[in-house]
């Protein structure tokens, strides 16, 4: 397809070499992206590509869909900002839905996924400080974010590395080890935070073991437990959120709900928003003055955010991704110990592979030369998160690409 693109990818290429702070590991051919619709992708060469990267988790509609842009332009016509010392219906409007999803509490608005963590953070120290708790029990190779208070939270050592002191107050045990967890556990020991599913730590979920034990372990501490579903929550796995999805794969019905859920990525589709929804242990903690943030929960994020519940409910986008994540996992799996394709993971958008034979950067550049994009993760793993709206077909013609390349 012709894309009309004023500039070639080298040129680009080359504003990125002159101008642009070099944080990101970016292949030296990584495609220059100049439009999208629905699944697809094109370069500045007109190349087209099926996108199952999906902006890392945040495209859960796709590229340009038209309710989407129609939004943005009503909004923005009308009323695109004002501060948090005043009120607008989106924003109540939008943590109703959100509570409604998820069980009594309020939610707090933000920008993105650091964002919420932190205030998650926050909120859990300060209800622990009259009892002298500050500490955050998080696990090895999580993934909270790039602030200095996240990368703290994130156990991975790497992060940190040339940053001097890291904030204290977290500790770190292995992810899916309730017995570490509750040795770790002391009278300083303010939260837990952990990820339904662990998505830069390589797409590892949870067991629903690991959750129930740990819900009626923080329980009987008396202390809070955070989860960080900033990449799997928002039916990324078709549920609401990926704990729903994992406790219903053990085939019991059990209630369980966290004490505060992070949320970012795909609440805004592709427009920057961050949210928490704080249980009623915390949800009163941030009192005025206590936290804040210039930009959240604006009309115009909130409209958007609005409209893409909307969109998922009427387009039955739940089911869908749920429908063809799986296919797509059995497809992977029928090539699982070919060429580069490892083991198989994950649950609905949300699907790991592990690489055999070369690296995930050496396997990602193949399939996006085939015309597939996917993320990488962890140290050997690929991410395939494809929006919610992707087809059956298009998901046939993701697995020939991956062939294609063994």
């Amino acid at each position: 397809m012709k894309t009309n693109s004023p500039v070639t990818s080298e040129q680009v290429r080359a504003g990125y070499a002159r101008h642009v702070v070099p944080s990101y590991k970016r292949s030296a051919t990584a495609p220059v992206l100049v439009r999208g619709k629905g699944t697809r992708v094109w370069d500045a060469e007109g190349k087209e590509y099926l996108d199952f990267g999906s902006g890392i988790a945040v495209n859960c509609l796709g590229h340009a869909h038209p309710r989407l842009a129609e939004v943005m332009k009503k909004q923005g016509e009308q009323l695109v900002h004002v501060s948090n010392l005043f009120l607008h219906p989106h924003q109540a409007e939008l943590a109703g839905e959100l509570v409604k999803r998820t069980g009594p509490g309020k939610v707090f608005f933000c920008n993105s996924g650091a964002e919420a963590n932190e205030a998650m953070v926050k909120a859990a120290r300060k209800a622990g400080a009259p009892e002298g708790r500050y500490e955050i029990i998080t696990t090895l190779n999580s993934f909270h974010g790039r602030t200095l208070g996240m990368i703290a939270a994130s156990g991975q050592e790497r992060l940190r590395e040339g940053f001097g002191p890291a904030m204290p107050g977290f500790v770190y045990v292995p992810y899916n080890d309730l017995a570490a967890l509750e040795k770790a556990i002391s009278p300083k020991t303010a939260a837990v935070m952990i990820e339904g599913i662990q998505g830069e730590g390589g797409v590892i979920p949870a067991t629903p073991e690991y959750l129930l034990g740990l819900r009626k372990l923080t329980q009987e501490k008396g202390i809070s437990l955070l989860m960080d579903a900033v990449q799997c929550g928002h039916y990324r796995t078709g549920r609401f959120q990926s704990y729903e999805r994992i406790l219903e794969s053990s085939g019991k019905k059990v209630d369980f709900l966290p004490d505060a859920i992070s949320m970012a990525k795909s609440l805004g589709g592709g427009f920057p928003i961050g949210a928490v929804w704080f249980g009623a242990k915390l949800a009163d903690v941030l009192s005025p003055g206590t936290h804040a943030t210039t930009y959240g929960g604006t009309a115009l994020a909130c409209a958007v955010a609005l409209e893409i519940l909307r969109i998922i409910e009427e387009e039955k986008l739940a089911e869908n991704i749920a429908a063809r994540g799986e296919e797509l996992k059995k497809g992977l799996a029928e090539l699982s110990g070919k060429g580069w394709v490892g083991e198989v993971r994950g649950f609905g958008g949300m699907v790991g592979v592990t690489v055999r034979g070369k690296t995930h950067a050496e396997a990602t550049e193949a399939l996006a030369q085939a015309g597939l994009l996917v993320v990488p993760a962890g140290s050997d793993v690929l991410r395939f998160l494809a929006p919610y709206s992707v087809s059956m077909n298009e998901v046939q013609e993701a697995l020939q690409k991956v062939k294609s390349t063994l």
